[in-house]
């Protein structure tokens, strides 16, 4: 074997690359180099079904109210043969389909009678007379103080037993650690209203002066309301409001048997939107603000605080208002406010289905949404209409 001569003794011999090249990348290395891509397609796909969703949504409900016709639409006319509002008329003998009279006179119908029974065959009985259907049951009139004790509970109700997860602020999971915190302060404005309620149901609706004893299963829902929100333990906050609702179902139990009352005064309802009043001013003041109490500037964390918190009021005043106008209804016609009331419960629903997806804090120029100013349009319209309202039935 001889030696190469050719070759430079000054370099070794370097291996070669294989044969082939390098082996191509996995699916799961690809996936990882573009991971954020992915990521973003992600979120603009949940955000597109949910936007389909909820356009779907919407238009399955105008159309089921637009084919649903109202109550008073169904109800019979005043005159026999006059078309009820809202049905196509019914086309009577000698008139065209349009109400044209094809100059053949409607003949005079003859009353139908009934035919006459064949009488029995030997051996058989005679038939039972038909006897004429009973008279409609006359409705009872409503006892005064029941929708407006039946609204209060409601709104507790549908928060601690009917909501998923039941009553947020006071759990570990979603309160002390704020994985919900949109719902919690939901949940804490709906109880605010019902606080102020029950005060004023305690205090003024309950009794008819100063000098007359506290009725006791209000006064003890109204304590059982008081507990904080947040207690999860001895006792828990959820339990008490369970007891709070169970008060007030038993003391419109004792109004319909008349073994309690409730007075719907003038001044017990100006009592009553003295409260809304106050807040409905502090919500406003959140939403409009700029600034925290120490100078700050609101954060961004705090802005869907403050809508949702004021969502909660809006849900809870619009029930107990609709329940005003049934309840307070003599008190509302001699004073004329059963419009201003219409425009209150009006604002308030319209504050009530604000739901965006995610609560932003732009400028009031801006591009992007500040929906707490939009919140706050309805907020403040309700203040002003329940402020009014409080001004006129204080007016003699």
């Amino acid at each position: 074997m001889t030696e190469d001569v050719n070759r430079s003794p000054e370099y070794l011999p370097v291996p070669g690359p294989p044969e082939g090249g390098p082996p191509p990348p996995s699916w799961l290395q690809s996936l990882l180099k573009h991971r954020f891509f992915l990521i973003v397609l992600i979120i603009l796909i949940f955000f597109v079904a949910l936007f389909v969703h909820g356009y779907f949504r919407k238009d399955k409900n105008l159309a089921t109210s637009q084919l649903t016709p109202a109550p008073e639409v169904l109800q019979k006319a005043e005159k026999p043969g006059e078309p009820v509002h809202g049905l196509p008329a019914p086309v009577r003998r000698g008139e065209g389909p349009a109400g044209e009279v094809t100059g053949e006179a409607p003949a005079a119908e003859a009353p139908v009678r009934p035919p006459e029974a064949a009488p029995p065959a030997p051996g058989e009985h005679a038939p039972a007379p038909l006897q004429p259907p009973p008279p409609p049951a006359v409705p009872k009139a409503a006892v005064k103080g029941s929708a407006f004790t039946h609204a209060l509970a409601g709104i507790i109700d549908d928060q601690v037993n009917n909501r998923l997860f039941g009553w947020r602020p006071n759990t570990i999971i979603f309160g002390k650690s704020g994985l919900t915190d949109n719902v919690n302060n939901l949940q804490l404005g709906v109880l605010e209203v019902a606080r102020r309620t029950i005060v004023v149901l305690n205090e003024n609706m309950t009794r008819f002066a100063i000098t007359e004893a506290y009725n006791p299963r209000v006064n003890e829902a109204m304590n059982f309301l008081m507990v904080s929100p947040d207690k999860y333990w001895f006792p828990s906050a959820s339990g008490k409001y369970r007891e709070a609702i169970a008060d007030l179902r038993q003391y419109s139990d004792d109004l319909a048997s008349g073994r309690a009352r409730f007075y719907s005064r003038v001044d017990n309802l100006i009592a009553l939107l003295a409260n809304y009043k106050d807040i409905l001013g502090s919500s406003y003041h959140n939403l409009v603000k700029d600034v925290e109490a120490d100078g700050s500037p609101v954060s961004y964390f705090r802005c869907d605080d403050y809508f949702y918190f004021s969502k909660g009021v809006a849900i809870g005043m619009t029930h107990m208002l609709e329940a005003v106008r049934e309840d307070f209804d003599q008190e509302l016609a001699r004073k004329n406010t059963h419009k201003l009331l219409e425009d209150a419960i009006h604002a308030l629903h319209e504050a009530s289905q604000l739901s965006p997806w995610l609560v932003t804090n732009g400028a009031k120029d801006g591009i992007l949404a500040n929906h707490r100013a939009n919140m706050s349009t309805y907020i403040g319209e309700a203040e002003h209409v329940v402020a009014i309202m409080q001004t006129v039935l204080a007016t003699n």
